[in-house]
């Protein structure tokens, strides 16, 4: 084959693939129960329910008996793109899909002995959906017509009352992660679709410790620490499959026939290093009288571990290190409750703000991410040995353009380049049983 021919092979398989992973590890889920969404997250220091194996599994030391909570969760996001019209661009617009995805978050606590506790938590803390309108005329359809990855942990804790109102608790993350990709490639002088690209896989498990900490001085003060580290979750030989999007007899047939062929053939199997950052959180409460308590907790991922990809495909030519420089990130998230009715009814709210890792030329439409604040309230009903929560969070994302010093942030012509908006509403409901 001659080297100008394997240029253009190399180039454009390289392009079917490389960004749709590299935006999408930006995106984490902080809602693991419907109780701590209510609080904006903040409940490092409270973590008194069986979400603590997220937030705290220190906290289950101060929990009695045994619990076991069931959360779902409803996720629906909304983001809009709007062309830059500064650099020439005409007034393109288009939106995502109506989509919820669904997150679960369950739990079961007890007591082994009076100085140790055990727990167990299933639950999504890392996910992304975003799938645009009209595919195939999308604007950003060579970067990204549709994306979801969904990341599941199942966390098993024990936690040992070190001391009076001081509780150590260590445990494992079990982590297993499943995404899926949609492009489009287009032919170099027709402008029209050549090939539409999709890969799906789900990552080898990956074990790592989680640690929490929680201490409680007296019956209004509490300090508490969780951390959950660093991952590094393997695909091995994953499923790649490129498809003509040109219908035989059309002009480009017969060209994206032969790009097929020189690729290797519409099945492709492809390996990668998905990493993810650790979480580190520290909260703050204070029970200000019988019926207030508040919190405030700061939360610091390392996204910075999100340095590169490499990616090894079937065909050896295709191999290539991606470098990212995603930026450490961090919150701030305050939450209180009030009792409503003792034992019976409890109202909660929360506030968070959210900086992005994401760096501005890494703003495409895989995951357009910005700073965010959210609102979330919420209450709990309790009757008898049962607890009924309902959560409501809304995250609004500042609306971000990705042009820098008056030109596009990122110089690839694939990328989309304008403003994006972005909004989300989270729907939760707990239940939890207490024996």
């Amino acid at each position: 084959m001659r080297r100008s021919s394997m240029f253009v092979l190399l180039a454009a398989g390289l392009v079917l693939v490389l960004p749709q992973l590299a935006a999408a590890a930006g995106f984490s889920i902080y809602e693991a129960g419907s109780r701590a969404t209510a609080l904006g997250g903040a409940f490092t220091a409270t973590a008194d329910d069986g979400s603590a194996m997220f937030y705290n599994p220190a906290g289950i030391s101060f929990m009695s008996g045994s619990s076991l909570d069931v959360n779902v969760f409803g996720i629906a996001p909304k983001m809009k793109f709007s062309q830059a019209t500064t650099l020439g661009g005409g007034d393109y617009y288009n939106e995502t899909k109506d989509k919820t995805y669904i997150a679960p978050g369950t739990f079961y606590t007890t007591h082994l002995n009076d100085k140790t506790a055990f727990g167990i938590g299933a639950y999504a803390p890392y996910g992304l959906g975003v799938e645009w309108q009209n595919p195939a005329t999308w604007i950003g359809r060579q970067v990204s017509y549709h994306v979801e990855i969904q990341t599941f942990y199942v966390t098993p804790a024990l936690s040992v009352e070190l001391a009076d109102g001081l509780a150590l608790a260590v445990g494992a993350d079990v982590a297993v992660q499943h995404l899926e990709l949609h492009k489009f490639t287009q032919h170099p002088t027709l402008g029209v679709n050549a090939l539409d690209t999709e890969i799906s896989g789900t990552s080898d498990p990956d074990v790592t410790p989680t640690f929490g900490l929680m201490y409680r001085p007296n019956d209004k003060l509490s300090f508490g620490v969780m951390h959950h580290m660093e991952k590094t979750l393997d695909y091995n030989n994953k499923d790649a499959t490129l498809a003509n999007a040109i219908a035989p007899g059309q002009d480009g047939y017969e060209w994206s026939s032969q790009l097929l062929a020189g690729l290797g053939g519409s099945d492709q199997t492809v390996s990668a290093k998905f990493n993810l950052p650790s979480i580190t959180t520290a909260g703050l409460a204070y029970q200000f009288s019988d019926r207030f308590r508040a919190e405030f907790d700061y939360v610091y991922f390392t996204w910075s571990n999100f340095d590169k990809l490499g990616l090894d495909f079937t065909n050896d030519d295709l191999d290539q290190n991606i470098e990212f420089y995603y930026d450490d990130s961090w919150q701030i998230r305050f939450g209180m409750d009030y009792v409503l009715q003792p034992d019976k009814i409890k109202l909660m709210a929360g506030y968070v703000y959210d900086t992005t890792p994401q760096p501005l030329a890494a703003v495409s439409p895989l995951l357009p991410d910005s700073d965010r604040n959210d609102i979330s309230f919420g209450a709990a009903i309790k009757s008898g040995d049962y607890d009924l929560t309902f959560s409501y969070m809304v995250v609004l994302g500042d609306e971000r353009t990705n042009i820098e010093n008056g030109r596009p942030a990122n110089p690839d012509p694939a990328y989309p380049v304008g403003t994006y908006k972005s909004v989300a509403n989270i729907f939760g409901i707990g239940l939890g049983y207490h024996f």
